[in-house]
């Protein structure tokens, strides 16, 4: 859960064996270790090449799934929604800094930005910490196999951040960063992520995509005036 309490957060860092967070709803939580690595991207590699598949032509193979994976799956914070009978149907990343870190963030490498930079286009003064999101995806059609609506997805990445931001301190400290297509930027923002496009976008796999970031304020503010359902499940539980 998000808490105004934690002056400090735990750095991410290799995890050997996965745990269950909880339970909620029928669905489970858990944080990802090393004994699903290859779960992780075999079922990224899946969701992927249905993304962005086209024409039977998928534009990267199972080895640059597995690369970006071997370079940032021990130093990031990783998620997942687990069937009970096993089965994945959802994943997300966080890659966290603290902002006087001299490390790059894979969005700062991509597109040039420093984190001064970014907090500069955001107007934020408070920021002790950068995440940047990583591998988000969820397998709709195994949630369909499963009896689930396909809207049922948002309750994933719900579920998901609320894993991934447990301990997170005040939301002034926090600033996400990602990049995303303009289609999914319109979605989450219709949606309650009030994404903000940071500059132009680079192009691969076919797709445009853009530099974002998130004030972890704005999010809390819109959750409350917006979607009150959510921003319970995130701040009062």
């Amino acid at each position: 859960m998000m808490t105004e309490k934690m002056e400090s957060i735990q750095k991410p860092g290799r995890i050997e064996s996965s745990y269950r967070m909880e339970t909620v709803e029928g669905l489970e939580l858990w944080r990802l270790g090393r004994d699903r690595f290859s779960d992780f991207n075999q079922f990224v590699y899946g969701v992927y090449s249905e993304a962005f598949g086209e024409n039977g032509k998928i534009p990267f193979e199972k080895r640059d799934i597995e690369a970006a994976s071997d370079e940032h799956f021990d130093h990031a914070r990783v998620c997942a929604v687990i069937h009970p009978d096993g089965t994945l149907l959802g994943t997300w990343g966080l890659i966290l800094k603290e902002r006087s870190d001299s490390a790059l963030l894979p969005i700062e490498k991509a597109f040039s930005l420093t984190t001064e930079e970014i907090i500069s286009k955001m107007n934020v003064t408070e920021v002790r910490y950068i995440f940047n999101g990583w591998r988000t995806a969820v397998d709709k059609n195994a949630l369909l196999d499963h009896g689930f609506a396909a809207n049922r997805s948002m309750f994933v990445f719900d579920l998901l951040l609320r894993g991934l931001t447990e301990d997170f301190g005040k939301p002034e400290w926090f600033l996400g960063v990602a990049e995303m297509e303009m289609l999914v930027l319109r979605y989450h923002k219709r949606v309650g992520l009030p994404w903000h496009v940071l500059g132009d976008p680079i192009h691969y796999w076919g797709r445009d995509r853009f530099p974002c970031a998130l004030s972890l304020v704005e999010f809390r503010e819109t959750l409350r005036v917006h979607h009150p359902d959510r921003f319970r499940f995130f701040y009062e539980r």
